[in-house]
């Protein structure tokens, strides 16, 4: 809860400083993007006035009701002929509600619980729009290594075009040596476009979560953080079950449930309203002065289906809190292994055999232009080159997305990158 004060400060002010961040000379990090995120997303600062709307319940919950005043005169007299003789008659009674058992204190303590909850609903949508925003941003920053990929092999492939057009006006290659060189080149440029596509929703996803303008260029960057392996299992269950905003949320709604299910018995006694009366010229003697006690009697209606409801609703509470805890744990569990995994799956490529590979894809061309190897070599060493950058890529964006969901089982940045 500490951390929301921290977050409203944020959202009090705009960052310009960090919009200017996505300039065409720098790159928006996905710490930036956080930042931005926190202060602009017009849903993330909607969210916020419902504990506006819960701090405001909590002073009306406070104020005690208002008096009555009642005031009753003479309107016309038949003896004397005469219209609002109030000296004659009148009558002035001012009385006060009055909530007995509990019932205004209840009520209080009630709405401060409210005002918890609703801090609770907003942390986790801060919790759910930085999990959406990792994820995009993952997403994009892969489809732009992709893009790199596809750029550079189509690169090679227009000079290497450019060269056998020349070899087949001398004769140096066959017509359908030629064909087959440009289909490999179409059948790129057809990945490359699909993958430009995605790109631009995914560009379109992350300017609608900051609010970016289509005027400011989104520039990102891949990191890949190193794996922690001090990371015990058991210690980040038990930090997700102490810090995640929607099981705090659950916890809360239990004690709601139960101050309610006191509100509702308060509430079978009814308000006690007391009072005075002065009365002049219309009771037994002239200058009547009473004492006004009301309170109806409560037979019939003792609120008794209210109180079975609230009953219900704190055994439906406590299941739906029992089963959040265990969802939580599971899903901590699932992301820890899925965190390990993709990074042993990383690990398979080394920094000597993306050397390796990438001078092998350097002289693929000049080897085929001597003629050193056929086409059809030539071409498979094209696809392997791709399809394991393509790989390598995304296991880097499957890595990072287990991180962001890492992150988002337990409920706070453990990981930032």
């Amino acid at each position: 809860m500490k951390k929301i004060y921290f977050l409203l400060i944020i959202i009090s002010f705009i960052l310009p400083s960090t919009i200017k961040a996505a300039s065409a000379d720098s790159i928006l990090s996905l710490t930036k993007a956080k930042e931005v995120l926190l202060s602009k997303n017009f849903f993330l600062l909607a969210a916020y006035y419902q504990v506006n709307q819960a701090e405001a319940q909590l002073i009306q919950a406070r104020v005690w009701n208002n008096p009555n005043i009642n005031w009753m005169q003479e309107a016309y007299s038949i003896d004397q002929e005469k219209y609002f003789r109030t000296a004659n008659q009148f009558e002035a009674q001012i009385t006060q509600s009055i909530s007995i058992a509990g019932k205004h204190s209840n009520t209080v303590k009630l709405a401060k619980i409210n005002v918890e909850l609703s801090k609770a609903q907003f942390e986790d949508a801060i919790r759910g729009l930085l999990f959406e925003l990792g994820s995009t941003y993952n997403d994009l920053a892969a489809i732009n290594e992709k893009e790199k990929l596809y750029n550079e092999v189509l690169k090679n492939y227009e000079d290497l075009q450019a060269t056998s057009k020349r070899q087949l006006e001398l004769g140096g290659i066959s017509q359908s040596e030629d064909l087959r060189i440009r289909s490999e080149y179409i059948s790129v440029k057809a990945d490359a476009v699909n993958n430009y596509n995605l790109k631009e929703e995914l560009q379109g996803q992350l300017r609608t979560l900051l609010q970016l303008p289509k005027e400011v260029p989104i520039r990102i960057e891949q990191k890949i953080p190193t794996f922690n392996s001090s990371f015990v299992l058991d210690s980040l269950i038990n930090q997700s079950q102490s810090i995640r905003p929607d099981i705090m949320f659950a916890k809360l709604y239990q004690q709601y449930q139960s101050r309610n299910l006191k509100l509702q018995k308060s509430s079978s006694m009814p308000d006690v309203t007391i009072g005075f009366d002065y009365d002049k010229g219309g009771n037994y003697t002239r200058n009547y002065s009473g004492l006004i006690i009301q309170m109806p009697l409560p037979i019939f209606d003792r609120n008794q289906g209210r109180i079975q409801e609230a009953q219900f609703k704190i055994k439906q509470s406590n299941l739906q809190y029992e089963y959040l805890k265990s969802a939580a744990s599971n899903q901590v569990i699932a992301s820890y292994y899925q965190y390990k995994k993709n990074f042993d799956a990383l690990s398979g490529y080394s920094d000597e055999y993306l050397q390796k590979l990438d001078q092998l894809h350097q002289n693929t061309s000049i080897f085929f232009q001597k003629r050193n190897i056929s086409l059809l070599e030539f071409i498979d060493y094209q696809r392997v080159y791709i399809s394991t950058q393509i790989e390598m890529i995304q296991l880097r964006q499957q890595y990072l997305n287990s991180i962001n969901k890492l992150n988002f089982n337990i409920g706070t940045q453990l990981i930032e990158y």
